[in-house]
């Protein structure tokens, strides 16, 4: 285990049993990592509302001597990525405005970091006993809203021309509540949030946990309010080149699932899309050359 896998396991299994202000600390130490290595503990307090003084006490609380510890756990696990990224930086204060092709370079750049180090995070074990718990679902009801209602329709179109009984809600209130009120304990949740944690997506692992339906969570930290509420949750890098956080891991992991489940059922999966494709034909809603 690496400096940086250390932070977080030791986040992970503190989390619990810390304070509000600390929790708040903890998910911005994580999200956060180029601001905390280079950033002092007062200049990091400030920034989520506490003392420099109360940084130190939590760096002690995960074990560390002090935040300069701390701090050299963060800077261990930096994504190579950032020196060019600098360097582009660098450039442009130079130049002017950055030129197109560096423009592209960097999204690139960033989105390549953020599919490694979200495959370096996915712990297969897990993974592979979410796809058999998928597999055996009487039923499965995927959430997702704002950012992330994307994926949740991709995922939920893709697997329901699978053969799966798959129903989706990209928003909140009474659509939600009522997808959430056919839930039962052989029905799996399956909620995609990022950043900004929709009120109403936390609620349905919530409800989902209340009927002993199994939860499964893709989001962008271990803390997160999804990955605290769910069976299986897993992470997904979501670094953007601008103020937009790009999707591109998200994606990837959607279509890890998409992948898995039609391996783990090639026949039902082969017979369905046959369905669907004569369906499509006979309703004349595909165009023939």
């Amino acid at each position: 285990m690496d400096e940086q896998d250390s932070l977080q396991a030791r986040i992970t299994a503190a989390f619990p049993r810390i304070s509000r202000s600390q929790k708040k600390l903890a998910r911005f130490i994580l999200d956060n990592s180029l601001f905390v290595a280079f950033g002092s503990a007062a200049e990091l307090g400030e920034k989520t509302g506490v003392s420099a003084a109360t940084v130190v006490r939590f760096c002690q609380t995960l074990g560390y001597e002090g935040y300069p510890e701390l701090q050299s756990a963060v800077r261990a696990g930096l994504p190579t990525y950032l020196h060019k990224v600098q360097q582009m930086e660098k450039g442009r204060k130079g130049r002017g405005a950055l030129a197109k092709e560096e423009t592209a370079a960097r999204v690139f750049e960033l989105d390549l970091q953020n599919l490694k180090r979200t495959l370096d995070s996915l712990d297969q074990n897990r993974f592979k006993a979410a796809v058999a718990v998928l597999a055996a679902a009487s039923d499965i009801l995927i959430v997702g809203a704002g950012l992330s209602s994307g994926p949740a329709l991709y995922l939920a179109h893709s697997l329901k021309v699978m053969g799966l009984n798959v129903r989706y809600v990209l928003s909140s209130g009474i659509p939600l509540a009522l997808e959430l009120a056919t839930l039962k304990p052989t029905s799996v949740l399956i909620a995609i949030g990022v950043w900004r944690y929709v009120t109403g997506t936390v609620l349905a692992l919530e409800r989902a946990q209340s009927v002993g339906a199994t939860r499964i969570a893709i989001t962008d930290s271990v803390v997160s309010p999804l990955a605290q509420r769910a069976d299986y949750a897993f992470q997904v890098a979501t670094d953007g080149a601008a103020h937009a956080l790009s999707l591109t891991s998200t994606m990837s992991l959607v279509n890890t699932f998409i992948a898995a489940l039609s391996f783990k059922r090639p026949g039902k999966t082969a017979r369905a899309l046959r369905e669907v494709d004569a369906a499509y034909r006979q309703g004349k809603l595909l165009m023939m050359e």
